[in-house]
């Protein structure tokens, strides 16, 4: 540091480098959020009161008479100038020159690296690392004057800058400890002149400081009762001391926890359920998350793309908006706020990516709002089933992100079925169906209509068994990974291997010699459709009165599936499939026929190309032709007519 001019009371120095490039990156505005500058200085304000209790611990003269703390924030119109006064401990002369003259060398270019980066990334949360909280007051500032006194020291100093040309120092005047910074306001800033700004900045960033923060008392009489009349207006609190997270559940009423949801979420409906908790242990962390039931007309929180996640508060001060680190994507419909006193102040979004703290933090959030909507479910099921309707497919998404909780998750989902006129959760399907095989059935498609006019349904409408039907895009991600709930497998009613009647000895003859009869026929109908679309071609009896039927290989991937895998531009093998026809349809024993009575026969390619065609559209399929389909269609409508 280089001493220019040494006066009587006056010394002025030069910044050193480090602190000027700092200062000249915050001042050419690269935070985009500006407003944080007070919550740096309440912030700062609230550890020097801090610093004075912990020093009266030790010296109990020290604070004399002040010894009701409080923060004051004052706004002059006409000097243009925002000031925040604490009665912390103050500092000395030195300690002007440690704490704001200068940065400390430990961090500064790490700092320095990561701010250059943030010109570029975006990356703009790095104030209140490597104690830089106060120079961001010179992004709404022109100049600032700290006005301070040690509780150790009868000298005060005043320190003033315009964050340029470097800072002066001088002694002056100033009654009892403590810190007084006046802000000069540059222009474009001049908002934060208005009352109703401040104290909205205070109650988004500071509102949960643990020392009351005072302001001038609204004057909401008009112009001329003023003039008629003056009066002294009166200093008071406009911040909570006590966060309503750290009181007791007890204590809070209902309306105290919905208008809190309200003023968190934007979301003016009633949530569906709370969490509330304080936790001790190896890591200590308070929380008050909300579930909703609607969705919120202001931000569509199904929304992935969405910023989302709790209020994290770290020693009372608003670190994070929206600290997603603390919730998965799939949990991005639950809004709150959590803090703890486990984490540095000043710790960065970078450091909390890899914060072993909030993992932990993290693992038991997620585990407590899925017992949560388990409660939720059981104790109010018409809130439960407004909130699965917005939310179902978010959840279902766990079950393909979460493999660990991917049981306990499946079990607070709820599905359309087949004989069910209410959506019904894996746990009531199987009480549904306890008399019968124990297997979860289902069946997946675009739409319900699809999956309602799929052949393969007819045998489990005669013997009421009942199917799940899934037609959320999300399902074919979700089935793939939740293969059995509770040790019970889920088969798709497509499987090959399916048969809810048990045949008599009769019936097991009768099929052996209808396939038989058919052999020759199935290969024809194959080669016919080509081998390239087709792997193989079989009969199934379990059709009801359908034609014929297409289904996946065991293992294969299905239609949907590869669809979605397209949309997405990855790399799909086409898929072989495995047409099934009912040798009960009217159409098959004509092809039966045809087939022995020429194998060449245009009727029987006709019969061939229309059954394929028809088991496409069946499952929501798409034709290469659809005029081929149309044309058949109208040709056997002509013969129908003869």
């Amino acid at each position: 540091m280089c001493l220019i001019k040494d006066a009587m009371t006056k010394k002025q120095h030069n910044f050193e480098a480090e602190t000027g490039r700092i200062l000249e990156l915050l001042t050419h505005s690269i935070y985009s959020n500006k407003e944080i500058f007070l919550r740096e200085l309440i912030s700062n304000a609230s550890d020097a009161i801090d610093k004075a209790r912990l020093k009266a611990l030790t010296d109990t003269t020290f604070l004399g008479d002040d010894t009701n703390f409080e923060i004051k924030v004052e706004i002059d119109k006409k000097a243009k100038t925002l000031t925040i006064t604490d009665n912390g401990i103050g500092m000395t002369e030195d300690e002007v020159h440690k704490h704001i003259g200068t940065i400390a060398k430990s961090g500064t270019k790490e700092f320095l690296e990561k701010m250059e980066k943030a010109k570029e990334g975006g990356d703009h949360n790095l104030i209140g690392q490597f104690g830089v909280g106060f120079y961001s007051a010179f992004m709404v500032a022109d100049s600032i004057d700290v006005i301070t006194r040690s509780g150790l020291d009868k000298k005060a100093h005043k320190w003033t800058s315009d964050g340029k040309s470097g800072y002066e120092i001088e002694e002056t005047k100033k009654e009892g400890r403590g810190t007084q910074v006046v802000l000069h306001l540059g222009e474009g800033n001049h908002e934060l002149l208005e009352d109703w700004k401040v104290r909205e900045l205070i109650k988004k960033y500071s509102n949960y400081v643990a020392v009351p923060i005072m302001m001038q008392e609204l004057d909401t009489r008009t112009d001329d009762e003023k003039k008629k009349e003056p009066k002294k207006l009166e200093m008071e609190q406009v911040n909570e001391t006590k966060p309503i997270w750290k009181k007791s559940k007890t204590s809070i009423k209902e309306d105290e926890y919905k208008d809190f949801y309200q003023s968190v979420s934007m979301d003016f409906n009633a949530p569906l359920g709370h969490i509330h908790s304080n936790i001790e242990g190896n890591v200590s962390y308070s929380t008050l998350l909300y579930i909703p039931q609607e969705t919120n007309a202001f931000s569509d929180m199904r929304d992935p793309n969405k910023e989302y996640g709790p209020k994290l508060y770290v020693q009372n001060v608003l670190i994070l908006e929206h600290a997603k680190e603390l919730l998965p994507t799939w949990l991005r419909f639950v809004s709150g706020v959590v803090e703890t006193t486990d984490l540095p102040l000043n710790i960065s979004r970078e450091m909390l990516q890899s914060n072993q703290t909030l993992d932990t933090i993290k693992k038991s959030l997620v585990k407590k709002i899925v017992w949560e909507l388990k409660k939720l479910r059981t104790k109010n099921p018409e809130g439960y089933a407004k909130f699965f309707m917005n939310y179902g497919t978010i959840l279902k998404e766990w079950v393909y992100y979460e493999q660990d909780l991917k049981e306990s998750i499946a079990e607070i989902l709820e599905f359309d079925t087949l004989l069910g006129d209410k959506k019904m959760s894996l746990d009531e399907y199987l009480e549904t169906q306890k008399d019968k095989e124990k297997t979860i059935y289902y069946i997946t498609g675009k739409s319900r209509s699809e999956v309602l006019a799929s052949p393969y349904l007819a045998q489990f409408k005669d013997t009421k068994t009942d199917v799940i039907l899934l037609t959320d895009t999300i399902d074919e991600w979700m089935i793939g990974v939740l293969d059995e709930y509770k040790k019970i497998k889920l088969k798709s009613i497509t499987a090959s291997d399916i048969s809810l009647k048990e045949e008599t000895a009769e019936e097991k003859k009768k099929a052996e010699t209808t396939e038989k009869q058919f052999k020759d026929m199935l290969e024809l109908v194959k080669n016919t459709i080509g081998t390239d679309k087709i792997e193989k071609v079989e009969l199934n009896s379990n059709l009801g009165d359908a034609l014929g039927a297409l289904k996946t290989a065991d293992g294969a991937m299905n239609p949907q599936m590869e669809k979605m895998m397209k949309a997405m531009g990855q790399p799909v093998p086409e898929t072989k499939r495995i047409l099934e026809l009912n040798p009960s349809n009217k159409l098959v024993k004509a092809m039966k026929k045809e087939f022995k009575d020429d194998i060449k026969s245009k009727k029987l390619k006709d019969l061939t190309n229309y059954a394929y065609m028809q088991a496409i559209l069946l499952e929501g399929g798409e034709l290469e032709n659809i005029a081929d389909f149309v044309g058949l269609t109208n040709k056997f409508a002509g013969e129908y007519l003869k």
